[in-house]
């Protein structure tokens, strides 16, 4: 069996799916007509962040119904069973589907599609800074009203011009009510918000330096993961030389990290192929990718006993690659 073969056939956990950026574009093809499958085309020639977000404010247009929501979602779990899923946590940003539907509806349907499959998936809620009080209230009752009924983390999104501090009561609630929360960190941390960074679940890592000792100390002793969407970080030449990264260094030194797909249709890409970036790049080998697996899915904001049913899965699927 060839390399790229186990690589296919490895048992994958995925913690970010982004719902709006993973549509398959087989799917849109069957929701939309030809004029707007070369709007897709043209828009999924990225030059820019900007038409990054043009492209997956276009594909919200297009799920402007709960039948249309429900048929790129089970399409997209298809897709993702195909290439051996075993779980996968999907984002969803209520705030860019059309106000024509109503937000609890659209979670409903997204939890309905769930339950049908044949994979375990969890929703994280995105819910972005600039959006008005109004929607984040009520983004934040539905995070409380399906916290562990389907939705098992929130990840907070801050603008370029403000910094964390300004919600320091918002995360103060989430660390008071236990409820898991990821945050990007995008540049240097500061006094005044590393105690929010300290808290997280996750921290989606997208600074171009490594992090100072005193940080990776306490990485280390609270067990964050540090989350690496290598191809979206390589595209948007976050890094110009992938062989300078130091996710492997990270992993060396026990930090627990994982590599994300983030947007699949958006960035062309899947689990498996950020699987090959991993090996055709960086000197991991297949006894790595059990152990980042086994670190993430003992890490999971899941029941003890689906957790353990995963990893039970995932332990007999891998020793058949060995």
């Amino acid at each position: 069996m060839t390399l790229f073969e186990q690589l296919k056939l490895f048992p994958k956990v995925d913690l970010h799916v982004d719902l709006l950026g993973s549509i398959q574009k087989e799917t849109i093809s069957k929701l939309t007509n030809t004029e707007s499958i070369q709007k897709i085309e043209e828009l999924v020639e990225l030059e820019s962040l900007k038409d990054y977000n043009k492209l997956k404010q276009f594909v919200s247009k297009l799920l402007d119904t709960l039948e249309n929501i429900e048929i790129a979602f089970t399409d997209l779990i298809n897709k993702l069973q195909q290439d051996n899923l075993i779980y996968a946590e999907v984002y969803v940003n209520l705030d860019l589907f059309t106000t024509k539907l109503n937000k609890k509806d659209i979670l409903k349907t997204l939890l309905k599609v769930i339950n049908k499959s044949n994979i375990k998936i969890n929703l994280v809620l995105e819910i972005n800074s600039e959006i008005k009080e109004l929607e984040l209230t009520n983004n934040l009752n539905l995070l409380y009203e399906f916290y562990k009924k389907g939705i098992n983390g929130v990840c907070f999104l801050k603008s370029k011009q403000e910094n964390f501090d300004s919600y320091q009561s918002l995360f103060s609630k989430f660390i008071k009510d236990k409820i898991d929360y990821i945050v990007v960190l995008d540049s240097k941390l500061t006094n005044q918000n590393k105690e929010i960074y300290y808290n997280a679940k996750r921290i989606i890592y997208n600074v171009l330096e490594l992090p100072d000792t005193n940080f990776l100390n306490i990485i280390r002793d609270t067990e964050i993961i540090l989350e690496f969407p290598i191809t979206y970080q390589n595209y948007f030449n976050l890094y110009d030389d992938l062989t300078n990264h130091f996710i492997y260094d990270l992993y060396k030194e026990n930090i627990k990290v994982a590599f994300t797909t983030c947007d699949m249709m958006l960035l062309d890409t899947d689990l498996l192929n950020e699987y090959c970036k991993l090996f055709n790049v960086f000197p991991f080998n297949l006894h790595d990718l059990v152990t980042i697996t086994l670190n993430i899915l003992n890490k999971l904001n899941i029941s003890d006993e689906v957790k353990n049913s995963l990893i039970l899965e995932f332990r007999e699927k891998a020793n058949e690659l060995f």
